[in-house]
């Protein structure tokens, strides 16, 4: 798969406006992760129908429409595709040494502190509401992945206090974020290891018993 770049938070942010889509860039950059990690495919246009659904009124995108919504998906399809392949088919020890980021769609960080905490919000919500449109079911989630989720559930309620030390909450915003990708690696871990997993990460030569670690 080839390399693609995420669009900048403000640029989309009008792209969508213009095509007068009912979804913020972080909103939808969170749908589409949690349904790539849920185990959509990554290979067709599967992604369609539920952008329509959740951001169009169940409308068909028009083709600019959809060319801007591409652009968001083919950017979180490489980044986790690529980190699958990692994840499953290293050793522990080439585990241990490797780097992993993920990328959330975010305003700057030189944003209003409310608008930014309000859009991780958006995200991690729309993570989860994403993994549950791929069949994610509580009930038969490994531990590791129940503990992701419930701490990103924690997250999403989350908010900035006026009267509280503003400098401090930035602080804590900033470790939050940076808190988030470990968990869409347990949940991208987690369920793509599930016996009904919509579609098994797409790595060439994976062994089907091939059980990743992350170090």
């Amino acid at each position: 798969m080839s390399e693609a770049k995420l669009p900048a938070y403000n640029v989309l942010d009008s792209e969508l406006k213009s095509h007068g889509l009912a979804v913020s860039p972080s909103e939808l950059h969170g749908l589409l992760m949690g349904m790539i990690c849920g185990g959509m495919a990554v290979s067709d246009d599967s992604w369609v129908a539920a952008v329509s659904d959740y951001a169009n009124q169940g409308e068909p995108l028009i083709d600019s429409a959809k060319a801007t919504v591409r652009k968001v998906f083919d950017a979180a399809s490489a980044e986790l595709h690529g980190m699958a392949q990692v994840l499953f088919t290293s050793t522990a020890s080439e585990l241990a040494e490797s780097q992993f980021e993920v990328t959330l769609l975010l305003p700057d960080a030189d944003v209003e502190l409310e608008l930014r905490a309000e859009a991780l919000g958006e995200w991690v919500t729309n993570f989860i509401s994403g993994m549950g449109l791929m069949g994610m079911k509580k009930a038969e989630l490994t531990p590791e992945v129940t503990e992701a989720v419930a701490s990103l559930e924690e997250i999403a309620q989350l908010g900035v206090d006026e009267d509280e030390d503003m400098a401090e909450q930035a602080h804590m915003l900033e470790q939050i974020i940076a808190f988030v990708p470990e968990c869409v690696l347990s949940c991208l871990v987690g369920l793509g290891q599930r016996p009904d997993s919509v579609e098994q990460p797409e790595i060439p030569g994976m062994p089907a018993d091939l059980k990743p670690t992350l170090h």
